[in-house]
């Protein structure tokens, strides 16, 4: 085919630089070599290795561990000016398993994984260092858990068992914490390392567990600190209810008055104290019988005959028959004695109260006096009685809501001027004038350097006699721009042709005078 045929494919590239302006050619050049920088800066960019974080923040020792592994498993790798190791970041997850189990860290001590091989021979005393040294470095391990903990050694004060209580001695424990820069440990993570440790350790008290900053050499937990904490978090159990019964006051005024038309501060006075009530009530109505004793007796008495006794005996006897004493002894009586013992009953109620209760609660509440309107008083009570319903108000308990009327301070609103319109208009009037400012000193002096210009045509030797004949019949004074125009199309059409190409190319009128004075 023609058209692929190299020669004319070079001719025709020759043809359009020979076509080409300087300008033109140094643009053209320039573009070449951009994109071509462009390109191998793209294929370079997609091309390298990304690296990702190893370690970072290891004592030589260790770090020197990890780079002689990389080295033997030919693994490539950076180290940065701050001891960074880095690595193929793909190959970032499976390099630190890889030196997790190899046990490269070395930053906690050996754990329990010295008793993964049998080991004959040992004594007891070695048994118990090993189980010391395993313990210890478990521990260490749990601690590093936490973020921002650079490293931790701990050390166990065990004592021998003793027979005799008086002899005993509790154990005791030392922890080195080393933290990373711009960390610190706060005391809810110190109290938790301290129960972390003494819970490890059979016997161990907390208050015998030593936490040091390896860093400033200072004690980072104290048996004060306990009490301390606990302070806190009561304070901070104190703040809690109080943002949470203002936060519901707050939705009720918003919704009854309008937004920021009432303000309400809550205060909370809460017990800590542990108590154990015991009470008795006793109630008088209620009685039992718990227990009863009945006696009854009988007695029945013989009456004397009527006939007598013989004898003296009998003739006195018969002299007293009518005194009282022989009536009585012919009488028969019963006696009953009923014994019963009652009991008053009686209601006795335990009751533990937890630390944490509420033992008053006051809140008080300003109302803008502007929403208010008329009946001031009447609303006041109204917006009383709601505050009371939404914290729960107990009059027992002392609780107290105060609700005043004031006139909120509103500042005063700044009209804008013909200086605040002026900058607020400036903004897209600047971006506007930065568009046509690039586009008139940029894009369009690109776009005319880039447009093929047309080839000058030469008049010919034969063409010029007519032409001096125009001139000859009309003196140039009083030549008009249309009759010369007019003329050189008459008689040179082909420069009249080009001659119209080059003004369209043109712009100001005083190149177009120039063209047409070049014409004549």
């Amino acid at each position: 085919m023609q058209g692929l045929n190299p020669k004319n494919i070079l001719g025709s590239l020759k043809e359009f630089w020979q076509k080409l302006s300087l300008r033109q050619k140094g643009l053209l050049i320039g573009g070449l070599i951009g994109g071509t920088l462009l390109i191998v800066l793209s294929v370079w960019y997609f091309a390298r290795t990304s690296y990702g974080l190893l370690y970072r923040g290891f004592d030589e020792a260790t770090a020197g561990q990890i780079v002689q592994y990389l080295k033997e498993q030919r693994i490539p790798y950076r180290i940065e000016r701050d001891g960074a190791i880095y690595v193929p970041e793909e190959r970032v997850p499976e390099v630190r398993m890889e030196i997790a189990s190899r046990g490269l860290l070395g930053r906690g001590g050996p754990g329990f994984e010295l008793f993964d091989r049998d080991k004959l021979g040992l004594t007891e005393f070695q048994e118990k260092v090993n189980y010391q040294r395993a313990l210890e470095g478990e521990l260490a391990r749990t601690i590093m858990g936490i973020r921002g903990v650079k490293s931790v050694r701990v050390h166990l004060a065990m004592p021998k068992e003793s027979i005799f209580l008086q002899e005993e001695r509790p154990p005791k424990a030392s922890v080195l914490i080393e933290l990373k820069p711009g960390y610190s440990l706060t005391p809810v993570q110190v109290q938790g390392i301290v129960n972390l440790v003494s819970g490890a350790v059979p016997k161990l008290d907390p208050k015998d567990v030593t936490i040091v900053d390896a860093t400033t050499g200072k004690k980072l937990f104290t048996p004060e600190d306990q009490e301390e904490l606990l302070s806190v978090t009561q304070l901070a159990y104190k703040r809690k209810i109080e943002e949470s019964l203002k936060a519901k006051v707050d939705e009720l005024l918003n919704s009854a008055l309008g937004h920021g038309k009432a303000q309400a501060q809550v205060s909370v006075e809460l017990s800590f104290d542990k108590e154990t009530v015991s009470e008795e009530t006793f109630d008088p109505e209620g009685t039992v019988v718990i227990s009863e004793d009945i006696e009854e007796e009988t007695k029945q008495t013989r009456t004397p005959q009527e006939e007598g006794v013989a004898g003296v005996k009998g003739a006195l006897t018969q002299k007293f028959e009518a005194t009282p004493e022989a009536q009585t002894r012919g009488e028969i009586y019963n006696r009953k004695r009923i014994v019963r013992n009652y009991e008053v009953s009686k209601k006795v109620r335990n009751l533990e109260v937890s630390p944490g209760s509420i033992k008053r609660i006051s809140v008080a509440v300003v109302v803008d006096s502007k929403v208010l309107g008329e009946n001031e008083t009447a609303k006041i009570d109204w917006i009383e009685n709601l505050v009371k319903g939404a914290i729960g108000y107990n009059p027992e308990r002392g609780d107290e809501v105060k609700v005043e009327a004031r006139a909120f301070y509103e500042p005063p609103v700044k009209k804008p001027g013909l200086m605040d319109y002026f900058v607020t208009a400036s903004k897209p009037l600047a971006l506007i004038l930065l568009f046509i400012l690039i586009y008139f000193l940029i894009i369009r002096p690109l776009l005319r350097t880039l447009r093929p210009q047309p080839a000058e045509v030469k008049p010919s030797v034969e063409e010029r006699p007519a032409v001096v004949e125009v001139v000859e019949e009309v003196p140039e004074e009083e030549l008009l721009p249309r009759e010369i125009a007019l003329g050189i199309i008459r008689s040179q059409p082909e420069r009249a042709a080009a001659l119209i190409k080059k003004w369209l190319l043109e712009e100001t009128l005083e190149e177009r005078k120039r063209a047409l004075a070049e014409a004549k």
